[in-house]
């Protein structure tokens, strides 16, 4: 079995005002990228504070538009990108953005005057951020900050960002990726970025039973205040920690031995994981198997609001990196929230009343599941050995690989949060997605027999 993290997840809480004190020199061996760049972003001082959040930190926009692709450069500098960074990575990292300070406070000059004009011009399309912080870092970088006498700028800058954004995303989509240029170029895109994915060398063999004492304490019971806060406590370790990250990427690794097959779990047709193509591919509906264009098209038919989303050509970009990065999620804490599903899927087994469950979550789900009207029904026909329905088989069929179902419905949610940068940071959050995904599975069954029999009393 594959090891997974390389030191305590305990040992990488310490708060972004001690490494302050301490970087670049003292920087302690694993620290988490995310306390790296608050603590640097806090060193640059006053002057960025529109790129900034009510504590002083950096906006999630700010890390995920300007300084992870445009200062850190992760596509040309993978060691960057990962969750816990060694002592002379973080002093690197904390260098290039303390040496970036210059056009920091340029870019945010640069987005107060975009803003500005696109009042002036009365445009609400669009969410600013998104569209307008690696436009304005460009125009640090090429220009400097704004002079009084620059009234053509601006103007110019919002005409070019917005004069393709009323056709439809699948439109755009669609257009874009008739280009073989445009798919050639994301393809050598996704080359790089499959091959930048790698599990820590750094491991240990208790890896695995450290993450499920750990995770025995997040998916369990907490009798209590102080036990509701220590759980919160141990969350936030395992999302800061590197074993969720080793995991996905162990899984496409063919000499790793993962604690569970990612093929049993219907996330992937093969073992180990193949690289997803950027179009076409076979028919699959295997959440890792899926192109980068098909993760597109569904980014576009859940989105309620269109332009707070990206343009098609950084949309996709932005989908290759997320399609390479372990369980196709860029986010630790949606990884983190995807292997905390696994270990609940497994223990769901509605049909068999002798599974127990380790986890007090799983547990919990599991009496629900089986007390379900729909699930009394099959086991009785089954155990009676009757005839059943080939609509109600496929029913049968979920719940007898429940996992499955469980952790498509899961990892599409967390896709979807990993794109609209909703977090998973708080425990009693993401212990309730957990939930409402097998009220979700449950549903749609429901609703599946629903069918059925309104068939039947039709024909």
């Amino acid at each position: 079995m594959l090891p997974l993290f390389s030191e305590s997840p305990y040992s990488v809480l310490m708060s972004a005002e001690s490494q302050l004190a301490t970087a670049p020199e003292g920087w302690a061996v694993g620290h988490p990228r995310r306390s790296v760049i608050e603590a640097a972003w806090r060193a640059i001082g006053p002057g960025v504070e529109v790129l900034s959040s009510d504590d002083g930190g950096p906006l999630t926009r700010t890390v995920k538009r300007i300084i992870d692709p445009l200062v850190l450069r992760l596509r040309s500098n993978p060691q960057y990108s990962a969750p816990v960074v060694a002592a002379d990575t973080a002093a690197a990292m904390h260098d290039l953005i303390i040496g970036s300070a210059a056009e920091l406070c340029s870019t945010a000059v640069w987005f107060d005057a975009l803003k500005l004009e696109r009042r002036r011009q009365r445009i609400r399309s669009g969410n600013a951020q998104e569209l307008y912080f690696p436009v304005c870092f460009e125009l640090a970088v090429t220009k400097g900050p704004p002079t009084p006498h620059d009234h053509e700028t601006a103007p110019a800058t919002l005409r070019e960002i917005h004069e393709s954004r009323d056709r439809t995303g699948m439109e755009q989509l669609h257009q874009y990726v008739a280009s073989p240029d445009v798919v050639a170029a994301l393809a050598a895109q996704l080359e790089r970025s499959w091959r930048d994915v790698r599990a820590s060398e750094d491991v240990w063999s208790n890896a695995t039973a450290g993450l499920v004492a750990e995770l025995g304490t997040v998916l369990g019971a907490a009798a209590g205040h102080r036990a509701a806060v220590a759980r919160q406590r141990v969350w936030s370790a395992v999302i800061a920690d590197a074993t969720p990250y080793n995991l996905g990427a162990a899984a496409r690794d063919e000499t790793a031995e993962l604690p569970w097959s990612i093929v049993e779990l219907g996330l992937s047709s093969v073992a180990p994981q193949r690289q997803p193509p950027v179009a076409g591919g076979a028919d699959n509906d295997r959440p890792l198997d899926r192109s980068v264009v098909n993760r597109v098209r569904a980014t576009l038919r859940r989105a309620l609001d269109r332009d707070a989303l990206p343009d098609i050509p950084l949309l996709c970009e932005e989908e290759v990196d997320r399609a390479c990065a372990p369980w196709g999620l860029l986010s630790e804490d949606k990884q983190a929230t995807l292997v905390a599903g696994i270990e609940v899927a497994v223990e769901l087994a509605p049909l068999d009343r002798s599974v127990a469950s380790r986890y007090a979550l799983a547990a919990q789900v599991q009496a629900r599941l089986r007390k379900e009207a729909y699930v009394l029904h099959a086991r009785r026909y089954l155990a009676e050995g009757g005839p059943i329905h080939p609509r109600q088989q496929q029913v049968v069929d979920d719940l007898a690989s429940y996992a499955q179902p469980y952790l498509s419905r899961l990892w599409a949610r967390l896709h979807g949060r990993d794109v609209w940068q909703e977090p998973c940071e708080d425990v009693d959050d993401m212990r309730s997605l957990l939930e409402g995904v097998a009220r979700s599975v449950s549903l749609d069954h429901r609703q599946r027999i629903k069918s059925m029999l309104e068939l039947q009393v039709a024909g």
